[in-house]
């Protein structure tokens, strides 16, 4: 029976600089296994502190391979290879975030990007470690809050930031402390933002129902307030550790497809992880990880509360670390249980019981310059339509694959990886029905719906020398029975606000999906100078038909020259994004754009602590920028000209 389980999900190189930082694997895979995770990226540290934005898929829409579906510039979640939704996982601190951000491009995921410590770019399927909902990629936030080794005394961090694009002023605070063992971590967060700042629109193409405010120069109704607070303590065994922490998110905002809706956000995050070492002769190591969450959000419309959502679940992990010979790996259980529920006027979806138990496996065999990777999950989940309906749908899940690296020399090494995954319908697509007036979209369900299969191909290129490094990826996904939400020309009577609304319907089709993407950099001679180059490309098609799937990012191509020397570092980057003409029916084409920012970091070093300064001007040209991407691109473009500062003490 298992057998035919002992394969999954496409392992692609990720840059041996980060090796030792990507902890989103390190929490659950042995090193060696690292190098066969699909291309990863991490951001911390300066890089963070550059890219930083107030959401998270605007923080990660400059990333090889990953844009944002850009509601605004309070909810954005990242796409990665024109997959977004239910196929990207979100993870904290290798969790899911047990949100509603998946369901609704307006929903927000309750994070504070002020706060994490890192996030983790995993382009590619990892159903085999994460779930069926992986199948596009990985996105992890780290905190410290939960420590897994000791460190005597006490560290502090104060970080204040201001943002001309929103007249938004932010700042934080993070505390360690290290005493007899023991590990105590507290963090707060704080955000105020005004009206977002954009470029005028051009009046022979601005058409929405904004389209009267030729003069435009902010974005209505896209104000916010956020606070954040965290606390966490953890004990330091000699075997081992273990660790519990609280999170709380609070967020108004509001929704810009409407300017009299705003969302009211809240979130309750309890987590424990532990470790025990063992070393035996197989067997070297038991974790366990578990995270409660209680969510919720109510939007109003002119100040009235009309629909409630809410999201209480759990999600676990027990994985056992194991190693024989040459060969590396993990098994484990997964569980994830939620309620969600919508109530009220314009409550789309229906109040449902999830669950979701998985047993996985991920083993590599180290063959001197040439090593193979084989794993396989099994996953079973139910989704219960808790209304009057009463309906309930039940899936059995099997995914494998096969990876093979081989290092041709010090410098050059390449990687090949074919996959089998099968991804789970979930609620929203099964049974959605009604005006969701806060993204201004009617969903339709459909309860019938099929499994999605899909094979994907993932082959890689790397080189890495003392003045050069570059990566070159190559992948392909065929999928049977790919959901996908389309806009149709009917029309819908069932809301009096819009009685020519059309809908959107949740139809199935043959897809496939493929690209490319490329990063290099290049030291110019012995000086601090670097050239860097980006370029991805992406595509969605039906097969047979050949049309075009619904927003899907066009190519983009970034040059860029950074300067690194003693306490100072700079950066400017212009990309270019092409237009998009490759439209989906009932879909409109998007303009060509290009993006010029530039940045600079500086460190004063004191006896007591360091100073960090930092500055980015950003869309120098102010250009207007609508992302291809985004349901909203005709109503809220990107960001004007615009300066972000702030300063950094840690002592």
């Amino acid at each position: 029976m298992l057998l035919p389980l002992l394969l999954l999900s496409p392992f692609v190189f990720a840059q041996e600089e980060n090796l030792q930082k990507v902890q989103v694997l390190h929490q659950g895979i042995p090193d060696a296994l690292v190098e066969f995770v699909p291309s990863v990226k991490t951001l911390e540290k300066e890089e963070l502190k550059k890219r930083r934005e107030n959401t998270l898929g605007d923080t990660l829409r400059n990333e090889v391979g990953v844009q944002t579906t850009s509601f605004g510039p309070n909810a954005s979640r990242p796409i990665i290879r024109g997959l977004d939704g239910d196929r990207i996982r979100i993870l904290q601190n290798g969790l899911g975030t047990l949100d509603a951000s998946s369901q609704s491009v307006d929903h927000a995921v309750p994070v504070d990007t002020l706060i994490i410590d890192s996030i983790e770019v995993v382009r590619g399927p990892m159903s085999l470690l994460y779930g069926s909902s992986a199948v596009g990629g990985v996105i992890n936030m780290n905190t410290n809050r939960i420590h897994k080794k000791f460190e005597e005394g006490h560290t502090q961090d104060i970080l204040i930031q201001g943002d001309s694009a929103q007249d938004a002023l932010s700042a934080g605070a993070k505390l360690d402390y290290g005493k007899d063992q023991w590990m105590i971590h507290a963090d707060a967060g704080y955000r105020n933002a005004n009206d977002l700042r954009i470029p005028k629109p051009n009046k022979k193409e601005r058409a929405s129902d904004l389209g009267e405010m030729m003069n435009v120069d902010k974005l209505p109704n896209s104000e916010s307030v956020q606070k954040t607070a965290g606390i966490g303590a953890s004990r330091i065994f000699n075997k081992g550790y273990a660790g519990l922490s609280y999170y709380f998110f609070d967020q108004f905002y509001g929704a810009v497809a409407e300017e009299s809706v705003d969302i009211k956000m809240k979130q309750d995050r309890l987590e424990f992880h532990g470790e025990y070492y063992i070393a035996g002769d197989i067997l070297k190591s038991i974790r366990f990880k578990t995270a409660q969450a209680d969510y919720g959000h109510k939007e109003f419309e002119s100040g009235d509360a009309k629909t409630s959502f809410a999201n209480e679940g759990n999600e676990s992990r027990m994985e056992l670390m194991s190693e024989l010979s040459s060969v590396k790996g993990i098994t484990g259980l997964q569980t994830q249980f939620f309620n969600f529920s919508a109530v009220g006027k314009e409550a789309y979806l229906p109040t449902s019981r999830n669950q979701v138990v998985s047993l996985f496996t991920l083993q590599e065999m180290n063959l001197g310059s040439d090593a193979v990777s084989f794993g396989a999950r099994a996953e079973s989940g139910t989704v219960k339509d808790e209304s009057s309906a009463g309906k309930a749908r039940s899936f059995l899940g099997y995914n494998g694959s096969l990876g093979y690296k081989h290092a041709f020399s010090e410098t050059h090494q390449g990687n090949i990886a074919l996959s089998y995954t099968e991804r789970l319908p979930n609620f929203q697509e099964l049974f959605a029905k009604g005006y969701h007036v806060a993204s201004g979209l009617y969903e339709d369900g459909f309860e019938n719906l099929r499994k999605e299969k899909a094979i994907a191909l993932d082959t890689g290129l790397k080189y890495k020398s003392d003045s050069v490094q570059t990566q070159l990826n190559f992948f392909a996904q065929d999928f049977k029975d790919y959901i996908a939400l389309y806009l149709t020309d009917e029309l819908t009577e069932e809301t009096d606000d819009d009685p020519d609304l059309k809908v959107s319907r949740y139809k199935q089709v043959d897809a496939l999906f493929y690209g490319l993407e490329f990063e290099g950099k290049k030291r110019l001679g012995e000086s601090a100078l670097h050239i860097t180059t980006k370029a991805d490309f992406v595509r969605g098609v039906e097969k047979g038909s050949g049309d075009n799937l619904p927003r899907i990012s066009p190519p983009r191509l970034a040059v860029g020259l950074e300067m690194l020397k003693d306490r100072w570092s700079g950066d400017v980057e212009a990309q270019y994004n092409f237009e998009q003409h490759q439209t989906a029916e009932n879909e409109k084409r998007t303009k060509g754009f290009t993006l010029l920012n530039a940045g600079v970091f500086y460190q004063i070093l004191e006896n007591n602590g360091r100073w960090s300064l930092f500055g980015r001007l950003k869309n120098i040209l102010n250009q207007e920028a609508r992302l291809h991407t985004s349901t909203l691109k005709e109503i809220a473009p990107l960001a004007g000209r615009s300066l972000v500062a702030g300063a950094q003490y840690t002592f």
